[in-house]
């Protein structure tokens, strides 16, 4: 089978202000999924060797690489790293309890069929961000940059009770 260029982009967005979404401008060339499944030795020696025990499972971890170029079209790529800075944010610093922590966002991928219990989703939060502007207009603006997400799957998320 001849290789065929994506139909669709990757894109992240907040499943909280629905109006909120970044689309990659190129597919990332990878996407990976971590998931950490605990185990530890068990208290109390075995004589039938080894023990380990189950400690609970591990929301699955995602990195992904988001390429920004605007240099073609001599235009700045601020807005779109804007985004997914507010995305990382608090969303309210006063309010309900459900506002005051970042935005509970999903990065999907490739085509979502209808029926397929969410196909390739992955409700998560942001972790972390790093951003490395790589190209500046003459005035200062951002043409280029290359922004490294790591997220953390999530269902559900609320804020810590103080």
């Amino acid at each position: 089978m001849p290789f065929e260029p994506a139909k669709e982009k990757v894109w992240i967005g907040s499943l909280d202000e629905t109006s909120l979404k970044v689309e990659a401008q190129y597919n990332p060339k990878e996407l990976q999924l971590d998931k950490t499944v605990p185990w530890q030795k068990h208290p109390k020696p075995n004589a039938n060797g080894l023990q380990l025990e189950f400690t609970g499972a591990e929301p699955r971890q995602m990195t992904v690489e988001l390429l920004f170029d605007g240099y073609e079209q001599n235009k700045s790529i601020a807005d779109q790293i804007a985004s997914l800075e507010k995305m990382s944010n608090v969303r309210m610093e006063t309010g309900s309890d459900a506002e005051r922590r970042p935005h509970h966002c999903v990065v999907v991928w490739g085509t979502v069929l209808p029926g397929t219990g969410g196909g390739n989703r992955f409700k998560c939060v942001i972790e972390s961000m790093q951003t490395k502007y790589t190209m500046f207009h003459t005035n200062g603006y951002p043409l280029r940059a290359s922004v490294t997400l790591k997220l953390k799957e999530a269902d559900r998320v609320t804020m810590a009770k103080k």
